[in-house]
């Protein structure tokens, strides 16, 4: 697949993905039909919960604010490395030994979540997915995924000349 395909692909899959997780997870008591948006979403931060519950000992739903301080951040940093994973195998970019630098920018970035007490509860999710994007985008940019092949090309022949 081309590379520009895939780098727009992975950061708007991610995007979808934080986008769909976060907006159910702020509408955690609104029951949807799977077949929804929202609704599947939803499912996905239910069974995250159940599974989180289960592992603790505790009883589903028993925890549900310790839950969120646990399922944000993971949030944070599962949407960009999954868009860069998507990037990574649909583009075929050589990552090699450089792949402790876009772990280490999703890391840092996950981090930070202050910014989310001055963001009003209705855009969170957009916010929050124009951050994924930003994220996955800079993650690609580490690995050299912008470069251009003719860029590549023109130096080579200068060099040959």
């Amino acid at each position: 697949m081309a590379k520009p395909v895939s780098i727009g692909m992975s950061a708007a899959a991610a995007a979808v993905f934080t986008h769909g997780v976060v907006l159910s997870a702020v509408h955690f008591d609104e029951f949807l039909p799977i077949s929804t948006y929202r609704g599947f979403f939803l499912r996905i931060a239910v069974l995250t919960e159940r599974l989180w519950s289960y592992a603790h000992g505790w009883q589903p739903g028993s925890h549900i604010r310790d839950f969120g301080h646990f399922y944000a951040p993971m949030v944070q940093l599962i949407g960009p490395l999954t868009g860069f994973a998507l990037f990574w195998m649909t583009s075929r970019h050589k990552v090699g030994t450089e792949i402790w630098k876009p772990l280490a920018v999703a890391f840092l970035l996950a981090i930070p979540t202050g910014y989310l007490d001055l963001v009003p509860g209705n855009v969170v999710a957009w916010v929050e997915a124009t951050r994924t994007v930003f994220i996955v985008l800079l993650m690609v940019w580490c690995v050299g995924g912008f470069r251009s092949p003719l860029r590549h090309t023109s130096t080579d022949s200068v060099e040959a000349a």
